[in-house]
């Protein structure tokens, strides 16, 4: 018994921790059955050493500076100059941007694989009354049955360019905070002008930590993308809003879409005559897995993370930003799901707007919570405390550096002055689809009236059709009763704004009375006098000069017109903020980066960036262990039968005759999701993991509820990161829904237990 028990521990400690508990280089040990009490006590999940560190989110062209030998010693079998040569390319140009989220293409033919809740707009606009494919997911037979992605768009990178020195040139000493970005914005757009006039060329230029260096991204941008399978929401989120953000996950957030391209290959609008995107480099998707202990890497565009704020910038964002985004979101979250019970037929159009609030409104908790128990404020302050030791060493650092700080800290106060009323603003121009409408709408008409070089970014040429496409696509999101009700709550909140805060327009339509009656008097009239619902007519203000619509009847039109001074001004104090945060920034970054003489990786901010971990548990709390992975026996284990925790039907009859092929000896039957320690943030989802040669072994889609907060920090003990095993992945196409010609474009043969019905798609 004694020598069963201690194979037992030290197979569970393999498998579960993927360290061995054996002494010994070889397996002698452990073939001779002897186990030292020592080894044991090794195995408790307190007692492991923590895996290497994933921490930094690197950027493609910053490789070469890695330590190669290191990441080797860790598993990493492909040159780092294979992934990403500046100039060249390489591995990772196979992964893909999206709006928000990040892709990899897996075929030659464009074939795509991202996060279903990535596409699950996509899937709503797609969807009627009668056909819900959120509910029911989606595979389509073949090419020809593949549905208009109705606003996907997916960016190829080619090119990374340092362009720093000509857009700091660009600035001379002594203008206002204002003017700088405008001169920046100027510099910005010159560089793009450039940049695109290479055929069929998609060129952004991005601040990496407000100024520090600026480079230019090319890419080529595909702007018909169409859905090819998304399993149910059942089995993609499955455990819902209870299981977002936490370990263990049963879910698997996946959907392939597809890139198409004209007859010629080129970048070009739906079409029915357009052909599949031939990409120049596509990943191998592999059936191995990975395990306890092994390499991954994590390749995306990682939106935005805050590891160098002042404390000051921590404490706003305890005390002020996230507390206000969560009572507002569940709040709005409220409204829809009022309006939803009220009026049926709204549910399916603010369905992946009530997704989205749900996430951010667990974000916003979720970063609270872990600011609060991290003390990352504490640290910040420590920090900062040492960094004024540090710069009183020198002479010549005190004249470098000596107000840098304080003169930083004293800025971030004074912004704080109408920072509610701002932030309630955006978010109903966001918000409201009547609102939003009608500020494109006018907002593209006045900037159509300029010179093309002297428009604001965004509504230049380049943008036209991206502003129109939106526009279109939009509709299916929109349901006029829901709008309302969520105008109405801005409204009341912004009335709810010390005096000097309000906006005087609104105070003008309302006469000053923010009562809730006051309220639905005046929208009665603001939503019987608008066609900015109708799409025809939406599309055709569109089309209008600035002098036609100021002539116009339309209410909301009217409204926002009136509103444009303060939306501006607004804007404008914005963009003096980021002009003095372009001016006082860098100079605390690079004294942060001479103290700390380590490598350095800037914030995220979506752009193209890579990570390196180790697949690993964690321990969440004292006396909790969670292993890194979770299998298809577990959702089984997990279903109620009742949402959220109900899983499509065929997903269980799959369920209960699973192949061997995706039977493992890492999880109970096929493995589901797998934690890693990679440094992850939002955008990231839909990024793919890969193993040590470059294989796609799954898809990054969400983190652990305590890493919330890893945007100010990462955590060696608490940063984990959640992803889809590509084995679950297979097992879906080849064993739901036998998309048997899918899994040929993959490179895999289909192994289903049902191979005699399985689909013979024409791809």
């Amino acid at each position: 018994m004694i020598h069963e028990f201690r194979s037992m521990v030290a197979a569970c400690c393999v498998a579960l921790f993927g360290l061995s508990c054996l002494h010994g280089t070889g397996g002698e040990t452990g073939m001779a059955g002897a186990l030292p009490p020592s080894a044991v006590t090794r195995c408790l999940p307190q007692q492991q050493p923590l895996p290497p560190s994933g921490e930094g989110m690197w950027p493609w062209t910053s490789l070469a500076g890695l330590d190669e030998d290191a990441l080797r010693a860790r598993g990493l079998q492909v040159a780092l100059a294979d992934l990403w040569t500046p100039g060249e390319g390489g591995l990772l140009q196979a992964v893909a941007g999206l709006e928000g989220c990040s892709a990899s293409l897996v075929s030659p033919d464009g074939l795509m694989l991202t996060n279903h809740h990535c596409v699950y707009t996509a899937l709503q606009r797609n969807s009627s009354p009668g056909n819900d494919l959120i509910r029911n997911g989606f595979a389509a037979g073949d090419r020809s049955e593949e549905l208009d992605g109705k606003g996907i768009r997916a960016h190829v990178f080619r090119r990374h360019t340092d362009v720093t020195q000509r857009v700091l040139d660009a600035v001379p000493a002594g203008v206002s905070d204002l003017e700088r970005t405008l001169l920046i914005e100027k510099a910005e757009k010159a560089i793009v002008a450039e940049c695109e006039a290479a055929p069929h060329s998609r060129c952004s230029v991005y601040a990496y930590n407000d100024g520090l260096s600026y480079v230019l991204l090319e890419t080529t941008e595909l702007t018909d993308v169409r859905l090819v399978v998304a399993p149910p929401a059942g089995l993609a989120d499955f455990g819902g809003e209870t299981d977002n953000w936490h370990w263990p996950r049963h879910g698997t957030d996946f959907a392939l879409v597809r890139a198409y391209a004209a007859p010629d290959g080129t970048p070009a609008a739906y079409s029915p005559d357009n052909v599949p995107y031939h990409p120049p480099v596509s990943l191998t998707i592999s059936m191995d897995g990975v395990r306890p202990g092994q390499l991954v890497m994590v390749a995306g565009t990682p939106g935005r993370t805050r590891r160098y704020l002042t404390s000051a910038e921590v404490e706003d964002g305890l005390n002020w930003y996230y507390p206000v985004r969560a009572r507002l979101f569940e709040e709005w979250i409220g409204i829809l799901r009022q309006t939803c019970t009220d009026v049926p037929e709204s549910c399916l159009a603010t369905a992946a707007t009530v997704k989205s609030l749900n996430n951010a409104l667990t974000n916003a908790r979720g970063t609270i919570a872990g600011l609060a128990r991290s003390g990352v404020l504490e640290r910040k302050r420590r920090e900062e405390a040492a960094w004024r030791s540090w710069v009183a060493e020198t002479p010549d650092r005190q004249a470098q550096y000596g107000r840098t700080l304080d003169e930083l800290i004293a800025f971030v106060i004074s912004s704080r002055a109408g920072r509610d009323r701002d932030l309630l603003l955006g978010y109903a121009l966001w918000g409201s689809h009547g609102l939003r409408a009608a500020w494109t709408i006018t907002k593209w008409a006045r900037e159509q009236a300029l010179p093309d070089a002297d428009r604001e970014p965004g509504y230049q040429e380049r943008d036209r059709d991206r502003i129109e496409a939106d526009l279109k696509a939009v509709q299916g999101s929109i349901h006029p009763e829901a709008d309302r009700r969520v105008l109405a709550m801005f409204l009341a909140r912004l009335g709810e704004l010390p005096s000097a805060e309000h906006i005087p327009q609104l105070d003008e339509a309302l006469h000053g009375d923010y009562s809730a009656a006051a309220i639905e008097r005046y929208l009665d009239d603001l939503y019987a006098h608008t066609t900015l619902f109708d799409l025809e007519q939406r599309i055709a203000r569109f089309h209008e000069s600035i002098d036609l619509l100021r002539s116009s009847d339309d209410a909301f039109i009217r409204l926002v017109l009136a509103m444009t001074p303060a939306i501006e001004a607004s804007r404008e104090a914005r963009k003096a903020r980021i002009g003095a945060l372009s001016r006082l920034r860098p100079p605390y970054i690079e004294s942060l980066i001479a103290m700390r003489g380590e490598r350095f990786y800037p914030d995220a901010n979506g752009t193209p960036r890579v990570t390196f971990g180790t697949v690993a548990g964690y321990a969440p709390r004292d006396g909790v262990w969670y292993t890194p992975f979770t299998s298809l026996q577990g959702l089984v284990a997990k279903h109620t039968g009742k949402a959220p925790f109900d899983a499509p039907d065929d997903v269980l009859a799959a369920a209960a005759r699973v192949s061997s092929r995706y039977r493992t000896d890492t999880a109970a039957g096929v493995p589901l999701c797998f934690l890693s320690n990679c440094d992850t943030t939002g955008g990231n989802s839909g990024s793919p993991a890969l193993d040590g040669q470059g294989r796609l072994v799954g898809l990054n889609f969400d983190r652990v509820y305590e890493n919330i907060v890893g945007d100010y920090g990462y955590d060696p003990v608490l940063s984990r990161n959640i992803m889809v095993d590509v084995r679950a992945i297979l097992w879906y196409l080849d064993e739901v829904v036998h998309a048997r010609a899918i899994l040929s474009e993959l490179g895999m043969s289909p192994g289903s237990v049902l191979e005699g019905t399985a689909r013979q798609g024409n791809w």
